[in-house]
């Protein structure tokens, strides 16, 4: 396969090391039925370090599930239009860590919803105000990490900082670049063996994506990678777009502690639209990353979409999980890509376990360098609609995926922001399945050569080399949530249901749109919807046996569900805690379908069972 090379690594077998406790918790998973404990912690921000999200408790389960509901609410007091709430709140020692789109941070009572204390860096002209600093896509924090005793995030204007865990004052500051560069920290670090990995983003402004490894002790950088190689992006041609090349790592890493391996996958290519200065496949760029931990070297990689230009960036984070196909289990990674494709590797080489076909693709305007072929998962189902499966009524003549944008405007899918968008998924042990969301919503593209134009926003401006819109006006755009069988393939259920051709079955509505993260406790799956409905679905089938529907809430500022739910014990009782605060892009482009999509909150709910529905 073209653009793809491995590392040589041993693999280890969850037989070979059973003195593994994470092997030994994948072969017997147990439940807390009887005996629920009085704590259990969410203490990274996919629960592990392998980015399952799931929590194995089951105090609220299918049948006590219907009585959810909201035990305490807590509002930043942020509604700023160009913020949103993206965070996965961490629960660690008693005391629950949350984020805002202005940087704050703030440690709750994680049974009540009190604020312990709060550290709003603007507010002690610790940092620019939130006007000056150039910020794309939404003003956006996706959470912190807790260890060592501190609490460790990263803020807009490129520093990051670590807080005493009891007080909130900080222990230390490094600084990664300067403001008004076009970089920008939203992404949460994950931390593993002393090393706190995190990632600078802003490919849009034409940045160089640049990730890094500081020490937990005193901040300073262990290693730093930069994930736009010059070889790939023509340099040979006299291109330096390389230089600018995009590439950023917008979402928390996966870790293999026992692989020493961290795994992360990188945002699109630079301009976003515009191949013209970039000719080859353009590595790191729209691929999954494997370094090693300690250096920080390159590992292996996988291209997901080669010489990206239509915005395809490899945004949701990888979960890594073990696949049992043919009788051998293997370590693997499984990735959804906005190009609609799912992944699944063999994490500890970057080969694909579930067969991947490079298949060719359209090729004209030649000053788009397009690549010849792309990489296709024919064997696991795509969730994703990779066709037009709705009435085209949007004016404009509809393309095939991958057809390079020129100068004729078509409308395509997935689009740039169709596909499995930003929202983490989940996986369960005991189901096998992989729980995800993502979209059909058709964008527009149209360029030129030599377009180097830029996009004025409200927050700097954009980079695209092109014009293209996602708000499409009779393009019909909808979202879905479901579930795949990592052991086959196989698509298993759907939300909302759906038949051939993704066409809605009697008596189901369209779900828009689908952004949220998602997480498994017990035999229940959480997830929300842009407009603000926040579900708990059966793990095993899809069933919907509880909403929450802020339309018929009295919380004020309850916005659009775009975060991602945790799920903890604390004082003996189980919570799932989530952020209502929308997300700006669905402000833009889906309330042309539902006016409620991506709205403006800042309440962030914990829903728990009444006292008279705990079994003790």
């Amino acid at each position: 396969m073209k653009g793809r090379t491995f590392g040589s690594r041993p693999i280890r077998s969850c037989v070979a090391g059973l003195l593994f406790a994470s092997c030994v918790s994948w072969l017997v998973p147990s439940r807390v039925l009887a005996a629920t404990p009085q704590n259990v912690d969410w203490p990274n921000y996919g629960n592990d370090l392998h980015n399952t999200r799931f929590q194995n408790v089951d105090q609220i389960d299918r049948k006590n599930v219907k009585h959810l509901q909201p035990a305490w609410v807590f509002h930043t007091g942020v509604l700023d239009p160009l913020a949103e709430l993206q965070v996965a709140p961490i629960m660690v020692n008693g005391k629950l860590f949350v984020t805002d789109g202005h940087d704050h941070v703030f440690a709750l009572d994680p049974a009540t919803g009190k604020l312990i204390w709060a550290y709003r860096p603007i507010e002690n002209d610790d940092m620019p105000k939130i006007e000056d600093m150039i910020v794309c896509c939404g003003r956006n924090n996706k959470g912190v990490a807790v260890a060592d005793g501190k609490v460790i995030y990263g803020r807009l204007d490129n520093v990051v900082v670590a807080l005493d865990a009891n007080s909130g004052r900080p222990v230390w500051k490094t600084r990664l670049a300067n403001t008004r560069t076009g970089f920008a920290i939203n992404n949460a670090p994950q931390v593993a063996n002393g090393i706190a990995v995190i990632s600078l983003s802003g490919g849009e402004f034409e940045v160089r994506g640049q990730v890094y490894g500081l020490a937990v002790a005193d901040g300073h950088v262990v290693w730093n990678f930069q994930t736009t190689d010059p070889a790939s992006y023509g340099a040979a041609t006299g291109s330096t777009q390389f230089q600018r090349g995009g590439a950023a790592v917008w979402n928390p890493v996966a870790i293999d502690q026992e692989l020493g391996l961290v795994y992360m996958p990188t945002g699109n290519a630079a301009p976003d639209i515009l191949g013209e200065d970039r000719p080859g496949d353009n590595l790191f760029a729209t691929s999954i990353l494997a370094l090693n931990l300690t250096t920080g070297t390159h590992a292996w990689h996988f291209q997901e979409v080669h010489h990206d230009i239509w915005d395809y960036d490899s945004a949701q984070p990888a979960v890594l999980f073990p696949v049992t196909k043919d009788g051998k289990t293997v370590q693997a990674l499984g990735h959804c890509s906005k190009n609609g494709q799912y992944y699944i590797l063999d994490r500890t080489s970057g080969a694909p376990i579930f067969p991947v076909v490079e298949v060719h693709v359209p090729q004209d305007p030649a000053f788009q360098h397009a690549a010849l072929t792309q990489p296709f998962s024919v064997a696991v189902e795509p969730l994703t609609p990779l066709t037009f499966v709705r009435p085209n009524d949007t004016g404009f003549p509809p393309r095939i995926q991958y057809t390079p944008p020129g100068e004729e405007e078509f409308v395509m899918v997935p689009g740039d922001d169709g596909g499995c968008e930003w929202g983490p998924a989940a996986f369960s042990p005991r189901t096998n399945f992989v729980y995800y969301g993502t979209r059909y919503e058709p964008t527009t593209f149209k360029t030129r050569s030599g377009n180097r134009e830029t996009i004025p926003t409200a927050t700097g401006d954009l980079h695209l080399g092109s014009r293209f819109t996602n708000k499409v006006p009779g393009s019909h755009p909808f979202g879905i949530f479901g579930a795949t069988d990592v052991r086959t393939g196989k698509i298993a259920w759907t939300f909302p249901r759906m038949g051939p051709n993704f066409k809605l079955l009697h008596g189901e509505n369209d779900i828009l749109p689908a952004k949220s993260g998602l997480a498994v406790a017990g035999d229940l799956v959480f997830f929300g919807e842009g407009n603000g409905k926040f579900h708990a679905a059966d793990a095993a089938n899809g069933d919907i046996l509880f909403t929450f529907d802020p339309r018929k809430s009295k919380i004020p500022n309850v916005g659009g569900a775009a975060a991602s739910p945790t799920v903890y014990v604390a004082n003996g009782r189980e919570f799932v805690v989530y952020a209502f605060g929308g997300n700006v892009p669905d402000r833009n482009n889906f309330t042309i379908v539902d006016p409620d999509s991506g709205k403006v909150g800042d309440a962030i709910i914990a829903f728990a069972l009444p006292e008279n529905k705990i079994d003790k």
